[in-house]
């Protein structure tokens, strides 16, 4: 079937892919543009499977999410290279129309039909993102990294390597080594680069914060939390194992409390323990300051137009945009009582250094 006969049996009814068994439209616009580059580009898209009904109208059990890319894309709402359908030129035009779909068409008993549709969204498996990586760029490069993602001492902290789960770890760990959001577009943008490389650089550069990981640290269920304190403490490793054992018993207090789930910044939280412990600090029992501490501090002010101030850049906002915070920070012995409170807004709380 060709792409027109698709879209023409798409608009007049003879084919419909909005039956009850397909799910919601999920592809996205980029997405759907992928499968107008493929047509265009000669690159063959998975069969389409149909079910012929009592009617002979075809129903779409598989390619609703491609047929609606299409659809899109000849009724204009769809840019394929910056352009949509009409002012593509009649060459793209002609070529697109023209393009060939496998199509499998199926009929019988209505029991036959949804049997083939759980099987269809059942059996496969998709690839997931390093199995992509492997099909794209196999090379040397991606050899050496899982022969180091599957070593005893990576494969500890990560867990069992199943389909490249470790791989895609330190890859992102790479990239935040280098100053980058490990996201699937630059990942995959370094590994082409590195194709043909060997990894002995990047295994020399990560493996100072493998170990100091592995060397710290006992529960690994926050494993990129502990990545960040390596990439930020690693020339303390010597004082940090020194007390490895009171580090991992006030990280899994915390994690037990109630304090734990209802925390939003619990890699901070977790460092503020952290360094307490390091420094040898005595801390006060008491981590957090209560609703009753705010309406005292709040009441301690003549508000504004309903808005308090921040003690720290003196704007105004509404009371529950504001947070209390220690003076001195709690993780370097400050007490958690109403003289080492204070009112901070948001930016303010985030950016007042008490982790040096």
């Amino acid at each position: 079937m060709t792409v027109d006969e698709l879209y023409s049996g798409v608009t007049n009814g003879s084919i419909i892919s909005d039956i009850a068994l397909q799910r919601e439209i999920v592809y996205d616009a980029d997405k759907q543009a992928l499968v107008i580059d493929s047509i265009l580009a000669g690159i063959p898209l998975p069969a389409f499977y149909f079910w012929r009904n009592g009617d002979g109208v075809l129903e779409v059990l598989d390619g609703k999410q491609r047929i609606e890319a299409v659809k899109k894309f000849r009724q204009n709402d769809l840019q394929y290279n910056g352009k949509i359908w009409k002012e593509v030129g009649p060459e793209v035009q002609k070529a697109f129309n023209e393009t060939e779909l496998s199509v499998i068409i199926c009929e019988g008993e209505e029991s036959l039909k949804r049997e083939i549709f759980r099987r269809i969204n059942t059996l496969g498996v998709p690839l997931n993102q390093y199995e992509v990586l492997n099909g794209l760029f196999h090379g040397e490069y991606l050899e050496e990294l899982s022969d180091y993602a599957n070593l005893p001492t990576v494969a500890s902290i990560f867990g069992s390597n199943i389909r490249g789960k470790n791989q895609i770890h330190l890859l992102k760990w790479l990239m935040v080594l280098d100053g980058k959001r490990p996201t699937v577009d630059v990942i995959t943008e370094y590994v082409r680069e590195h194709k043909d490389k060997t990894f002995q650089y990047d295994s020399n550069r990560i493996r100072p914060y493998v170990k100091f990981v592995k060397d710290i640290f006992t529960d690994y269920g926050l494993v990129d939390v502990y990545f960040g304190f390596a990439m930020k403490y690693i020339k303390d490793i010597a004082i940090w194992r020194q007390h490895r054992d009171d580090i991992n018993k006030a990280i899994k207090q915390f994690r037990r409390s109630d304090d734990y789930r209802m925390t939003i910044d619990k890699a901070g939280e977790i460092e503020d323990r952290i360094m307490a412990v390091v420094k040898g600090i005595s801390v006060d029992p008491k981590r957090f300051f209560t609703p009753d501490d705010k309406a005292e501090l709040l009441s301690q002010q003549t508000p504004v137009d309903g808005k308090y101030e921040c003690y720290e850049c003196h704007q105004h906002f509404a009371p529950n945009e504001l947070t209390v915070d220690h003076i001195k920070a709690w993780s370097l012995g400050g007490r958690t009582v109403l003289s080492n409170a204070r009112l901070l807004c948001p930016p303010c709380n985030s950016s007042k250094g008490n982790r040096r």
